[in-house]
């Protein structure tokens, strides 16, 4: 599973994508019991929300993750949320690897 960084929101969001989809690594907190993030596959709805409204489309999809509680079951985002699959440690490690190399590619560009 290779994935590649797309844009961000720092502190917010990260928006990561691989051959078949785009993916929204949301970051949510609950006093200072929970601080974690959700991944969610962007639906037909959301891909096309962000087209058109870029940036600040998935600043308003990551505020209402945040604000559904996806740790809990009634949450919309609750069973979307691939980090809780089978394979959420290999979407964990998919999502920061893509990070890094981003992270790490902005600064060589810097240093040069």
């Amino acid at each position: 599973m290779e994935m590649r960084y797309v844009d961000h929101e720092p502190g917010t969001w990260f928006l990561v994508e691989d051959e078949h989809a785009h993916y929204l690594d949301a970051r949510y907190s609950y006093s200072a019991i929970i601080d974690d993030s959700a991944l969610i596959q962007l639906d037909e709805v959301e891909l096309a929300a962000y087209r058109a409204g870029g940036h600040d489309a998935l600043t308003d999809l990551a505020r209402r993750v945040h604000n559904s509680a996806p740790y809990r079951p009634e949450s919309p985002f609750f069973t979307r949320n691939l980090y809780r699959g089978a394979d959420g440690e290999a979407y964990r490690s998919a999502v920061a690897t893509a990070i890094a190399k981003h992270t790490w590619l902005a600064e060589q560009r810097r240093k040069r």
